[in-house]
């Protein structure tokens, strides 16, 4: 495994394998330097005496650098910005009067070159609604070619937020099937648009009038439609035109952003990716931050906020921002958020509350029905469980949390068969530190010991190398003392294949009972993986253990309930038993 530091934004990221490396900030393959050899080679080039030399030397050059970038760097500029389109000197200056840095997310709304050829043959000419009916359906066109697809937001996806011309190198991709956020979309036509002299703005679309699901299920990304006047921009009533699923009918109610704001909502997701797939918990706090600095109003980037102090075991600032969410815009992706905690924390009656209320919004809140068949399996109601879960299923198929939910809903009835099945698919489709765990308890309750142990080696290798110790320790108390042998080289055995079930020595000490409810308890997923996909995600925790932070997320975990996609410190225990406790949000 190789180091390497992208010149073009300061990441430094690892890689292995024979494929040239890419920056996983900025995508770029090239300007990228290998550290450690960049280092030890200038070791061995370096007489001792030039160390005096170069000490000064920097001191000297920082004071040149400061000076050019002070007289360089645009001012900042004080009071709200404007509801019009930002050059960039004027981005960059409220970004610093706020004390934020966005890297490339600082210009994700001024034209490049690339979007602006795209734009000029794309709307060609005419009015201003005119080139947006136009590029409308540039882009529409290139989701029927499968160039990105929708999807449940379940977890992020393992590239950062992108900027627009990144999006549209993708979008040139035939059957590429992209999982693109709203935002990236939403965005990408108004840079275009503003490239062709079209004053657009991104816009959150809250509700369309009529359906029967959120937006945005999540309650954490947004939904983002572009916003285009009359006239001036901010002036007179806008026409709301939607990149991302096409639709025709206006919103019945939406929120235009500054270009501020709307960077705003790109940190908010670069801060959930920070955490779930980079296991980056500080950044993600202080991306989190700068989010709220740039749009403390938006119910979104508190709901993001909530989530990653959740996961890092902060439980009351983390419920604060829950609240102030909710407080924002009592819907239903909100509501269903803080029905995971109540789940998580054993209050059925308040979680239960939120979901009843959150489904009379929406009926088909997959999420939501996926938490309320959690809150039904935690009170051993079976029948009802299932008829949630497979309502879950109609609406949304691929709502990731659905293989743990069935796999733990097999497990309590004592069909483990399909429970590992179940489980087999939870891995393929998210493959965190939560589902991983969740997954080999139940290979363990059936007897097979080799899955188990490979996925607790895989949660290990996920697990960052100051907590490995903890881990361990975790992984035996969970798994019992053989989890972490030698894995045998043999072949997995296909879940339905029941050949070499069977006892193995030194396996039974402390039966899981995954039938028992209080044993493999089924919390929100605030201690799972949360998503567009469905709350409360089963818990690993036995009855001591309860609301401790977050899991999952490759390495950092996390979320909440259906909607969240937080993650951040995998903490377990904490709850009145003393039981195994593990903190990777520190």
């Amino acid at each position: 495994m190789t180091k390497y530091l992208c010149v073009h934004c300061d990441k430094t990221f690892t890689h292995e394998g024979s494929k040239k490396p890419r920056c996983p900030e900025c995508m770029r393959v090239n300007g990228l330097e290998e550290v450690a050899a960049r280092k030890a080679e200038a070791e061995r080039q370096r007489p001792p005496w030039m160390m005096w030399a170069i000490a000064g030397g920097v001191l000297a050059a920082a004071g040149v650098g400061y000076a050019i970038w002070a007289d360089g760097t645009p001012d900042t500029v004080e009071g709200d910005a404007p509801l019009a389109p930002l050059d960039q000197a004027a981005v960059v200056g409220h970004l610093r009067h706020e004390g934020v840095q966005a890297r490339q997310l600082e210009s994700m709304l001024v034209p490049t070159d690339e979007i602006e050829t795209w734009a000029e043959g794309a709307a060609r000419s005419g009015s201003a609604t005119e080139k947006a009916a136009a590029i409308l359906t540039a882009i529409r066109e290139r989701a029927s070619e499968g160039a990105f697809v929708r999807w449940s937001f379940g977890i992020p996806r393992e590239t950062p937020p992108a900027t627009p011309t990144q999006v549209l190198a993708w979008m040139e991709e035939d059957g590429g099937r992209h999982h693109l956020y709203p935002l990236e979309v939403a965005s990408l036509m108004a840079v275009a648009l503003r490239a062709v002299d079209v004053p657009a703005m991104v816009a959150e679309a809250i509700a369309f009038e009529g359906e029967r699901r959120p937006p945005d299920p999540s309650g954490q990304l947004g939904y983002y439609v572009v916003a285009v006047y009359p006239g001036e921009a901010g002036v007179g009533d806008p026409t709301y035109f939607d990149p991302y699923e096409g639709r025709e009918v206006q919103p019945s109610e939406t929120r235009v952003l500054t270009d501020p704001e709307a960077i705003g909502a790109a940190l908010a997701t670069r801060a959930l990716h920070l955490l779930s797939r980079e296991s980056d918990p500080e950044r993600a706090v202080e991306a989190s931050s700068q989010s709220i600095r740039l749009d403390g109003s938006s119910p979104s980037n508190r709901a993001v906020r909530g989530a990653i102090l959740l996961a890092a075991g902060q439980t009351n600032e983390g419920l604060d921002e829950l609240s102030s969410a909710k407080q924002l815009r009592p819907d239903a992706p909100r509501r269903n958020l803080l029905a995971s905690v109540h789940l998580a924390q054993r209050d059925l009656d308040s979680a239960s509350r939120e979901l009843s209320a959150a489904l009379e919004q929406y009926p088909d809140f997959a999420p939501g029905r996926a938490t309320l068949a959690a809150v039904h399996l935690t009170r051993q109601e079976t029948d009802l469980a299932r008829s949630e879960l497979e309502e879950a299923e109609r609406i949304d198929p691929d709502l990731h949390l659905l293989p743990q939910l069935w796999a733990q809903f097999y497990a309590s009835t004592g069909d483990m068969v399909r429970a590992v099945q179940r489980a087999q698919q939870a891995v393929e489709r998210n493959g965190d530190i939560q589902t991983r765990l969740m997954a080999a308890r139940i290979y363990r309750s059936a007897a097979r010991y080799d899955m188990m142990r490979r996925e607790a080696h895989a949660v290990l290798d996920r697990t960052p190398a100051n907590r490995q110790t903890e881990t361990r320790e975790l992984i035996r108390q969970l798994l019992g003392p053989t989890a972490l042998e030698p894995i045998e080289d043999e072949p997995v055995a296909a879940a339905g294949d029941d050949d070499d079930w069977g006892d193995e020595g030194g396996e039974d000490d402390g039966e899981l009972g995954l039938g028992d409810p209080d044993s493999l308890q089924l919390d929100s997923d605030l201690l799972g993986t949360g998503g567009g996909g469905g709350g409360g995600g089963p818990s690993l925790l036995g009855d001591d253990e309860r609301l401790g932070g977050g899991l999952g997320g490759d390495g950092l975990g996390g979320g909440l309930g259906g909607g969240g996609m937080g993650g951040g410190g995998l903490q377990l225990g904490g709850g009145g038993g003393g039981g195994p406790r593990l903190n990777l949000g520190e």
